[in-house]
């Protein structure tokens, strides 16, 4: 009984069937398909894998789990779960939220950030209403979108920046128009957004009253709380539609247009701010800056500026290196720690500054880490444990993969998608006879017009 219930209840098939259904839901959405969107939507609510996934996620997989609600529960027992599946079965389309909590979170800007922590039914409803309602606007947002979504990475940014800014489409002639958009959002127009999301009524009910409670539309950059936050999602929802007033880039809450030389910025801006009053933000909520390309600027802790002969640089922001030293210098400096201690908290934090600017420029002695190098070394060469060897041994574990990140084309990288593929419809009104009683049902793709033949 105990073989049957692990194979009834394994997750790999769980993930997988939820996927295939997602998949579906993509493609019904891509092509405007309503009555089959909302029958999908309403076969992943109502099914059994999809509330035991959100279940596991808000009680074992997320790092909210760690801070509680109102109702004070960070966690739930075996017999709990069961018992909030059930409540989610019977009640997910009439949902009545709970109040919230208040609870200020460090980041690591070391920037305190107020987040509001439903409880956890409530945040297992949340999951669950994702669960329908991710893949169906992941169809319709704009290419210029980049964000914390599946099907995009953040060195696609990267390489959006080369391609605008680069030689080969005259970047030196164009100039950039800033738009940064408050993280929070405590006024705006609820109806609007309600509107704008797919999903069966009675769902855009129950999202309608989490809003009421106090749900603040934010969008934060750490990588622990964007994962699984549902407020993430609403915002983004809330704000597609800017990629529309030109050739932009939409990341968080900062929108870069590229503006060729006979383009009116302020003919731009007046539309833009005739939306945004749309929905029901003041002037207060955003502002516009014109950069120039060869002065630089700062987005996603990278720095991009152009040289004066064209060529197209990226290195890590100035105030993101800083940071970055800081978190090292703390480290190294502590007394407490020994130098086995230190080499395994410095290993993961320099592994990930090369992970993330591996696509960048670090040539140079600053973005070398060549002095944090030598004074790792002195003091470990200090301790009556290590010697000459032992300390360069320790050095270069903690170093170690500087290099192998480090790969400054973009032409090696391939960004795929999880719906990435041929997208195969059935042609009904086609068909092709073999034989006397033989029929070739014809399959093709919308995108590249290929040809899927089954008998």
């Amino acid at each position: 009984m105990i073989f049957l219930t692990s194979k009834i209840l394994s997750w790999e098939k769980a993930s997988s069937f939820i996927f295939k259904l997602q998949k579906r839901l993509f493609k019904s959405v891509y092509v405007h398909d309503l009555q089959k969107i909302f029958s999908i939507q309403k076969l992943i609510l109502n099914s059994n894998s999809a509330r035991l996934l959100a279940i596991r996620e808000v009680t074992q997989i997320s790092y909210i789990k760690k801070i509680a609600g109102v109702d004070g529960k960070t966690s739930l027992t075996f017999l709990e779960r069961f018992e909030l599946n059930e409540n989610l079965k019977f009640n997910f389309q009439n949902w009545f939220p709970q109040s919230l909590k208040k609870v200020d979170f460090v980041s690591k800007e070391e920037i305190t950030v107020e987040l509001k922590i439903s409880t956890i039914s409530d945040r297992a409803w949340q999951a669950l209403i994702k669960l329908a309602i991710e893949p169906a606007h992941e169809a319709i947002f704009s290419p210029c979108f980049f964000g914390f979504r599946l099907s995009r990475s953040i060195y696609e940014v990267q390489n959006s920046f080369f391609l605008n800014l680069s030689a080969d489409s005259f970047g030196l002639q164009k100039r950039i128009l800033k738009l940064n958009l408050n993280k929070s959002l405590s006024f705006y127009n609820y109806n609007y957004l309600v509107d704008k999301i797919i999903s069966p009524r009675s769902i855009k009910l129950g999202i309608f009253r989490s809003l009421k409670k106090g749900i603040i539309l934010s969008y934060l950059q750490e990588e622990r709380l964007t994962k699984y936050e549902f407020c993430n999602l609403l915002y983004n929802v809330f704000f597609d539609g800017l990629e529309q007033f030109g050739n932009c880039i939409r990341f968080s809450n900062t929108v870069i247009f590229f503006l060729k030389p006979f383009d009116n910025e302020k003919k731009l801006t007046e539309t833009i701010k005739k939306f945004l009053y749309d929905l029901g933000l003041s002037s207060l909520d955003f502002n516009f800056d014109i950069i120039s390309v060869l002065k630089g600027f700062d987005f996603l802790y990278w720095n991009f500026k152009l040289a004066k002969n064209g060529d197209f640089l990226c290195t890590p922001s100035l105030q993101y290196y800083k940071i970055f030293l800081k978190r090292v210098k703390r480290i190294i400096n502590n007394s407490n720690y020994g130098s086995e201690i230190k080499v395994s908290k410095l290993s993961p934090i320099i592994r990930e500054w090369y992970l993330y600017n591996k696509f960048s420029n670090l040539k140079g002695v600053r973005f070398s880490l060549f002095y944090i190098k030598k004074r790792c070394f002195r003091l470990f060469n200090k301790e009556s444990k290590q010697d000459f060897y032992s300390s360069k041994r320790l050095v270069d574990n903690c170093f170690l993969n500087s290099n192998t990140f480090y790969n400054e084309n973009f032409e090696d990288k391939i960004f795929s998608s999880p719906y990435f593929g041929h997208f195969i419809f059935w042609n009904k009104y086609h068909f092709v006879k073999l034989h006397k009683d033989v029929l070739i049902n014809n399959y093709y793709c919308i995108h590249c017009g290929m040809n899927f033949s089954l008998y």
